[in-house]
């Protein structure tokens, strides 16, 4: 289980951990007004053109650190509010703060979130807790247990990748309407891909939490992939991807696993199994994992009527041989 870090130095040496991996993805720094509730900030914005987001991090009265994120380059000398505020408590353990550095049993350390959030009328931990979808956990946070949201692994290259998703998710539920459910409208008037709805809720017992902030990675890339291919691409509310024919019938359904043990591989066979049961023309089934598999298991994936596809990483992006030749003419 994550455990909150509650001590100073290590609560120090991961803020500026994080600085640290943003710093190469700053393009420029912009002089702006920063709103906040009650009050306003004249500061220096950096901007980060490959994942599209502006942050701003300071110390705030001795007692947490800010860090303010955004989407879209502001203009020069405009006024900007945040998306998201990341703020974690300098020391010990503080819960009104919505941010904080968890570590697992193996030692890697996470950037997580209370759903702590603000904004409009009606926008807070209520409507977060209820829409966001991503690595959610239970942590040991002092002497109680809370779920949290793990946004990325802080060793990892792709963290600042997972931290742009995490603030992009957090803007598609603020713009939510009071009575706008995701989960209602997506098979209705609103079918497209919905980089939000990638992730689960429920926590079980043992987890690899950087494989799954990845696999959220991952899902996103190959639903860009898929468009790029001519494929009409959508997603559903339990995070699968979904292909459509030409006459509007799903002609495949995806299936991205956070790992290849046996748990995570027999989970996403029976949730494309499930998934695909009810259609009436049977789609083609399509189950990514990550690295190759022995030869003997895909044969019998196939047997059930599952094709695999490897997923591995270059240059911080998701790449799927054999996509193409699995998708075929049929699913474009």
């Amino acid at each position: 289980m994550l455990k909150i870090l509650d001590d100073e130095s290590t609560i120090r040496r991961c803020q500026r951990q994080l600085i640290r991996a943003l710093r190469p993805f700053v393009t420029c720094r912009i002089a702006v007004k920063i709103g906040h509730p009650g009050e306003s900030l004249r500061a220096k914005v950096s901007w980060a053109d490959e994942p599209g987001i502006w942050f701003h991090t300071r110390t705030v009265a001795g007692d947490r650190y800010r860090n303010a994120f955004g989407l879209g380059r502001p203009p020069d000398g405009g006024a900007v509010s945040s998306t998201i505020e990341i703020n974690v408590p300098t020391g010990s353990l503080d819960r009104k703060i919505g941010g904080a550095f968890a570590q697992d049993d193996a030692g890697r350390v996470f950037l997580i979130h209370r759903g702590k959030i603000g904004g409009r009328r009606g926008v807070g931990k209520f409507l977060f807790e209820a829409h966001y979808r991503g690595v959610w956990s239970e942590v040991e946070d002092g002497n109680t247990r809370s779920a949290v949201v793990v946004i990325g692994d802080l060793q990892s290259h792709h963290f600042v990748r997972q931290l742009a998703q995490f603030v992009r998710k957090v803007d598609a539920i603020k713009d939510l309407g009071d009575d706008d459910d995701p989960q209602a409208r997506i098979f209705f008037d609103d079918e497209r891909f919905r980089e939000e709805f990638i992730g689960g809720r429920y926590v079980p017992a043992r987890r690899d939490y950087a494989a799954e902030c990845d696999r959220d990675l991952a899902v996103l890339d190959l639903a860009h992939r898929l468009k790029d291919m001519g494929a009409w691409v959508a997603s559903g509310p339990g995070g699968e991807i979904f292909t459509r024919d030409p006459a509007g019938r799903i002609s495949a359904i995806f299936e991205v696993a956070p790992g290849a043990v046996p748990a995570d591989l027999e989970q996403g066979v029976a949730r494309l199994l499930f998934r695909s049961v009810r259609l009436s023309k049977e789609p083609r089934r399509i189950l990514v994992v990550p690295g190759e598999l022995e030869s003997d298991r895909k044969e019998m994936f196939l047997k059930l009527g599952i094709h695999v596809i490897p997923c591995a990483w270059e240059k911080g992006t998701a790449v799927f041989d054999g996509l193409a030749e699995q998708l075929g003419e049929r699913n474009r």
